[in-house]
């Protein structure tokens, strides 16, 4: 991708102006997460405001006449999966430098541990958002999708995840729960989803790594990782903090779309008879397009130099 520099900041030709299809674009992201800057302005004039409109109108119960989500049902299916993917990779960096934050500060913020809290219930509403079709579509498309790639592929190789359980472990533990208690409630919560989302989807519990014969606990290599950029299209390069955010602006604007449409779609992620679903899952699909709105702004103001919420 071609490089051009704006002020001293080095970023990436602009996301296109979105368009009336929704189509998944390769995402690019850095190798690691910047250290994560608080208020510092972004000089970069990659355009967002787009976006953010289309956003806004799909919250507030308009059906938007751009990135229209695919007929076809399994691509649509398909579509799902990578758009969710792709807005939680970018999201993964975001809440890293945030945890990063929170861990530096002998007492963190309000600010910054809300805007921490708010990601993970984002990250909720995107599993519920990936993961809502049934398992017998999973089994016919994804699953077979992912096997054919790989398999033993599996989301342990996802590199932008891999220490956000051990910061949100130690920020529990560093301070106390009058500072953190939102943010340790949304790790549950979210917890809560990936449980309910893999029994959905999976029954019987067989991974594709369990089946290949791998070891869950092994870890990802270089090499996985590298497989799992690739499946999902996504590439490493320097781009700043403002094209990342933009990127995951376009995500979270084409879940909204799709919502438009299909306003039922997040209470597919579980039963209403499960448990687990009714004490967390429920209430992140009610509240779904407000959570993703919420987190939006947060980029946006952080993107232009303003407070986030």
């Amino acid at each position: 991708m071609t490089m051009i520099q704006t002020h001293g900041v080095d970023t990436c030709l602009r996301v296109p102006d979105p368009g009336p299809v929704g189509t998944v674009e390769p995402l690019v992201l850095p190798e690691a997460p910047p250290p994560d800057a608080g208020e510092r302005p972004h000089r970069c004039p990659q355009p967002i405001a787009a976006d953010l409109a289309l956003l806004r109108l799909a919250a507030e119960g308009g059906r938007p006449r751009l990135l229209t989500p695919p007929e076809d049902e399994r691509e649509r299916i398909r579509y799902r999966w990578w758009v969710g993917h792709h807005a939680a990779f970018a999201l993964w960096q975001t809440l890293t430098a945030t945890l990063d934050r929170i861990l530096r500060e002998p007492r963190p913020s309000p600010r910054t541990v809300d805007a921490a809290t708010r990601m993970l219930d984002c990250y909720s509403v995107l599993f519920l958002y990936s993961g809502s079709c049934s398992a017998e579509q999973y089994a016919a498309t994804l699953r077979r999708d992912m096997h054919a790639y790989d398999p033993a592929f599996s989301g342990t190789w996802a590199r932008d995840y891999e220490r956000i359980p051990e910061l949100l472990l130690r920020v529990k533990h560093r301070h106390p729960r009058s500072l953190v208690g939102p943010l340790n409630r949304a790790s549950r919560a979210n917890k809560l989803a990936h449980v309910a989302i893999a029994k959905k989807l999976v029954p019987n519990g067989a991974s594709l790594l369990r089946e290949a014969g791998r070891c869950p606990h092994a870890g990802a290599m270089g090499n996985t990782q590298d497989r799992y950029d690739a499946f999902f299209r996504v590439r490493r390069e320097r781009v700043c903090e403002r094209v990342v955010a933009a990127q995951l602006v376009r995500r979270l604007a084409q879940v909204l779309r799709d919502l438009a449409d299909e306003p039922d779609l997040l209470a597919r992620g579980g039963s209403a008879r499960d448990p687990q679903w009714a004490r967390a899952v429920r209430g992140v699909a009610d509240d779904g397009p407000a959570i993703l709105t919420r987190f939006a702004d947060i980029l946006a103001r952080r993107a232009t130099g303003g407070s986030a919420p």
